[in-house]
Formats: structure tokens, C-alpha cells, sequence
């Protein structure tokens, strides 16, 4: 992933999606909505909290270009693992598009079956598609980028980081 970049990570959680702007290696503005997998499952999110999503992205990011998105959580990790994308390659538009598609011709018990989705994972995984399809559309990136390196992992990494270097 290149550091001098525009990117927006996008944290999906079951119960609420937190959304930081990235500019050159800094987060300069992050949201936490209430707006999850399992809120959105159970359909307890409020009504204008989509809307209020999309003005929060646009203004944020409109005196960049060239946006891409930095996914995390189980889901995108699950379908960056379906699409079989080469490591450090981004997962398009279009295929997270196709996957999307093809997740909600199936039903719950087919999902578990033919993906090998784990039942807690098969029906909060198109919810999830769902809020980065939105993202996509709304910051005008065809691109998300998915870590290897779990949260645990990168938070080990950082502090190790910043013991090494101090002088």
C-alpha cells in the first residue's frame, strides 16, 4: 500500500462502523456511526444515518484524489479471501459487486454450505458488503485494500516500533 496516498478505512463491526481519513501515513479525521452488521440485520439503525455517512465522506475528502479504501473486520477479510486476490492487490468494485451478488442469490443454509461460511458469518457478510459498496460509491473509489496483519498483530507491530526507535 503506498503511504502517500488518500485512503479511507472503513471498520465494520456488528454494532457500529467507525470511518478514519488517511492522508499520507496520518489519520486526519475519524466517525464511529452506528451503523453495523447485526444493527442492520436486526434493523435497528436510524433512518438518516446512511445519509449522514455520505456527507461525512464527501466533505471530508473532497480536496483529494485518487481515494482508496482500507477494509477491516472479519467480513472483508472473508471476501477478499472468496474474490482470490493476489496479496497486496486491492479488491475491485467489481468483484466485491459480483460477490455481493452472488451472496444474496443464496440463502442462509446455502451460504454455510457452498461459501464455508461459519453460521455467525453467513448472514452478516452482505450487510457488510453492503457498507463498503456504499463507501465505494459515495467516496468515488473502485478500490479497497485488505491488511493481512490482524488488529493484534499491527497494534504489536506499532508499539514495538516505537520502542525500537526511540534513541
Amino acid at each position: 500500500i503506498n503511504k502517500n496516498r488518500t485512503f479511507i478505512y472503513v471498520d465494520v463491526g456488528g454494532g457500529s462502523t467507525e470511518f478514519s481519513i488517511i492522508v499520507n501515513g496520518e489519520r486526519k479525521k475519524s466517525k464511529s456511526f452506528k451503523i453495523g452488521t447485526v444493527r442492520m440485520i436486526n434493523n435497528i439503525i436510524s433512518e438518516n444515518v446512511w445519509g449522514k455517512i455520505c456527507i461525512w465522506i464527501k466533505s471530508n475528502i473532497r480536496q483529494y484524489d485518487k481515494i482508496a479504501l482500507i477494509g477491516s473486520g472479519g467480513n472483508i477479510n472473508k471476501i477478499f479471501k472468496m474474490a482470490g486476490v493476489l496479496d497486496s492487490r486491492p479488491l475491485t468494485l467489481i468483484k466485491l459487486n459480483s460477490i455481493y451478488n452472488s451472496l444474496t442469490k443464496m440463502s442462509y443454509e446455502e451460504r454455510i454450505i457452498n461459501l464455508d461460511l461459519n453460521p455467525d458469518r453467513s448472514d452478516v457478510i452482505i450487510p457488510a458488503a453492503e457498507i463498503f459498496l456504499k463507501t465505494l460509491e459515495w467516496s468515488g473509489s473502485s478500490e479497497i485494500y485488505v491488511p493481512k496483519v490482524g488488529l493484534a498483530d499491527g497494534m504489536v507491530r506499532l508499539l514495538y516500533k516505537k520502542e525500537t526507535n526511540r534513541g
